[in-house]
């Protein structure tokens, strides 16, 4: 075959390189003679005298696109070569196999004309150092670049037609299966289906994605999900639940039966070489929106409000409050605004009163703050105005609770059923398939043996975990459980300040009905009017009279006379055990510690009778001896008397461990651990140990829980414990 004359001697000691390339996957799968046909432009360099040894294929971009060049590494290869000078002949197909880039393209076409490099296709060859050459280049690449254009047009508003009509086939989320014609269905797992609608109601109930997240948690509740990709593709497994997989359920529009297309936007952004980035746009960008294409699990009107409520969660985001509630002592985080300027006031914890401020014109302007107001008092008086205004609804409340615990109940036991149920399909599935297998193969037994005991061992471990579960969650409510339901719902005061009841549980019964609360206070007159605007749009209005300054630091006299009748009798950390059972509180509010009652006596000067440090040889006014004093009095140690206070034999008081013991020994316990006497008719800890079956510790805790009294009785020149039962009596002596 004659050699064309664009082709020197020179051309023939560089390296031809035929570039081989295919725009995607499927094309090299099913398209297979182009890709043969490329590789055949061997034969065409050898034809014009390369010899195979110099003749080099770069097949590395099969199923990549030509319309940039970031990603193929094989064009990157055969540019370098052609600067490096290696390269005398490039061959493809057609001049797009190189590139459908403008840019691309003509750098190709430069640098080959500065190292004198040909380019061949199957119409002709080409030198880019000849102007006729060169300008048939850049329009056979302007072209084909325009062709890559209109095709992506074309597809693209094909594309766009089809989704139009709701009919373009986009990837279902969990929940959901495509059947063979095109039909989108919900998913026919039941246990699928329930696990959705339980993130749904829950998060109708809590307001919020984390709380849903806590509840899956608190229940042991998993999630689906399913494989996008590998061989296990289109199989759900189950999760424990993240944020995310949550969110996405909440904000996926596929859940409400709405088509939606448009959703992100891919943008270019500059650089060498450009990158993409792909943007999530808000729902009035969405391109395409149509309603009913799928089975819902919810309306579209609760999608948006979930969403809404989602996007008001966002802390710091535009208007604070709407959202969930949060933790803070503040009942009306959020809540409460100005009634001087009518900016939201903001909660400060800071210091040891905690209060509603508005100072945005100071932190602006540094102008002094606009007002502020205790908190722990406009929260009380606002929480009556509530627990006031829901009263009349109390039996209705109590019904409804009584429905939702029941309710609940009926949905987590469902949910167990369905967890058994699968474990034992999973067991039957791993029996079946180790009984088909020939049990000689130990190679392939051994494996499904050991997947049949795993499979076994996870259905025993949920049966353990479902029974603990029907004595705690899944139990009904008892009859006595109802009527403390009942008592507790028409009792809202007490439910309302129950330890039990956090700030945050009083904050979402507080939100259902009240939607803001305007303040004014009058720092003068300690006085603060505002209104209270309920979920109606019906505003009321109250006043409120705050104590004067210094209001905590007044004991009532009542307490004081009943403090100082107690220090006659009892210690200070007794007084507060004792103040604390008859109901009785600090004037701020507080239970009584050791600490408060210290300091009201100081400061009333009331002395007590029952010091908690020796400096006495008497007992004191409870009867109580110093550990010194009474180790006199019985002829014994100072650590022997510590010892039987420790095992129960002497009654003893002890503020905090490691602080002053004291102990009782009245005539009575003189009597009983003297040893004056055998006590030969009752029996020993030994006697006690064999008739009872107990071991030594047991019995002498039976003697610290006042089970038994010690006796110290004399037996021969030693001493032992005699015990008599607390109900018996001594015997006549």
């Amino acid at each position: 075959m004659k050699i064309p004359s664009k082709i020197q001697r020179h051309h023939l000691t560089l390296q031809a390189i035929v570039y081989v390339r295919q725009s995607t996957p499927k094309q090299v799968q099913q398209h297979q003679e182009s890709t043969r046909r490329q590789h055949q432009l061997v034969e065409q360099a050898q034809q014009w005298g390369w010899s195979r040894p110099h003749i080099k294929v770069i097949d590395e971009d099969l199923g990549k696109s030509g319309k940039g060049s970031a990603e193929r590494h094989g064009f990157q290869r055969l540019i370098t070569a052609i600067t490096l000078g290696e390269v005398g002949l490039i061959l493809v197909t057609e001049v797009s196999r190189l590139s459908r880039l403008n840019s691309d393209w003509h750098r190709v076409i430069e640098l080959c004309a500065v190292f004198g490099t040909l380019i061949a296709d199957e119409d002709g060859l080409y030198d880019p150092r000849n102007p006729n050459d060169r300008l048939l280049l850049g329009v056979k690449g302007t072209l084909f670049a325009a062709e890559l254009h209109i095709l992506q047009t074309r597809m693209r508003n094909n594309l766009l037609n089809k989704a139009r009509r709701g009919e373009l086939a986009l990837t279902l989320p969990v929940g959901y299966r495509r059947l063979p014609d095109g039909t989108a269905v919900q998913e026919p797992d039941e246990q699928v289906q329930e696990s959705l609608n339980t993130i749904f109601r829950q998060f109708d109930l809590v307001k919020s994605a984390r709380g849903v997240q806590r509840y899956f948690q608190q229940h042991q509740l998993p999630m689906p999900r399913l494989v996008r990709a590998g061989l296990d593709k289109g199989k759900i497994v189950w999760k424990t639940p993240t944020y995310q997989m949550i969110q996405q359920v909440l904000t996926n529009p596929v859940y409400a039966g709405v088509f939606v297309y448009g959703r992100v936007k891919t943008e270019t952004i500059p650089g060498d070489p450009p990158r993409k980035r792909t943007r999530r746009l808000p729902m009035e960008e969405w391109e395409i929106v149509i309603p009913d294409v799928y089975p819902a699990y919810i309306s579209y009107e609760q999608y948006l409000t979930n969403r809404q409520t989602l996007h008001d969660n966002m802390y710091n985001f535009e208007k604070k409050g709407r959202g969930a509630a949060r933790i803070g002592r503040g009942l009306l985080q959020w809540r409460i605004v100005c009634g001087r300027c009518g900016r939201r006031m903001t909660p400060t914890y800071g210091s040891s009163y905690p209060m509603y401020v508005c100072r945005r014109e100071q932190i602006t302007y540094g102008t002094p703050q606009c007002q502020s107001c205790s908190m722990e008092h406009i929260d009380k008086a606002v929480g009556d105005c509530f627990l006031a205004a829901i009263e009349p609804a109390q039996l209705e409340m109590m019904l409804a609770a009584l429905d939702q615990l029941e309710e609940e109940r009926q949905v987590l036991e469902r949910q167990w059923q369905q967890k058994l149920e699968r474990a034992q399909y999973q067991v039957a599935l791993a029996q079946r398939q180790y009984d088909v297998v020939d049990p000689d193969h130990r190679l392939v037994s051994r494996v499904l043996e050991k997947r049949w005991n795993e499979a076994l061992e996870a259905l025993e471990k949920l049966k353990k975990a479902y029974a603990l579960a029907k004595q705690k969650q899944l139990a009904p409510l008892s009859q006595a459980e109802k009527q403390a339901v009942q008592q507790l719902a028409t009792d809202l005061p007490a439910l309302w300040y129950a330890k039990t009841t956090t700030t945050l549980d009083r904050k979402r019964l507080l939100r259902s009905v009240v939607q803001e609360v305007t303040l004014t206070y009058y720092s003068e007159e300690r006085r603060a009017e505002f209104a209270i605007l309920w979920s109606g749009q019906v505003t009321t209005h109250h006043q409120l009279q705050l104590p004067p300054i210094g209001w905590h630091c007044v004991t009532d006299k009542a307490i004081v006379n009943r403090l100082q009748q107690l220090a006659q009798q009892f210690p200070d950390h007794r007084i507060a055990d004792i103040l604390n059972a008859e109901g009785l509180r600090t004037q701020t509010g507080q239970e009584w510690t050791y600490e408060r009652v210290k300091s009201i006596r100081k400061q009333h000067h009331i002395p007590t009778k029952c010091p908690i440090k020796p400096g006495q040889d008497g007992p004191r006014g409870d009867g109580l001896w110093s550990v010194a004093m009474a180790a006199k009095r019985l002829g014994v140690s100072v650590g022997t008397v510590r010892l039987w206070a420790k095992q129960g034999v002497l009654v003893n008081d002890q503020r905090v461990s490691g602080s002053k013991l004291w102990v009782r020994v009245d005539d009575s316990d003189l009597a009983r651990l003297k040893g004056w006497t055998t006590y030969d008719d009752l029996p020993s800890i030994t006697d006690i140990m064999e008739e009872k079956q107990l071991t030594r510790e047991e019995v002498w805790q039976l003697i610290r829980d006042d089970v038994y009294i010690a006796y110290r009785a004399r037996y021969g020149c030693n001493y032992e414990w005699r015990l008599k039962a607390r109900s018996e009596k001594l015997p006549n002596r």
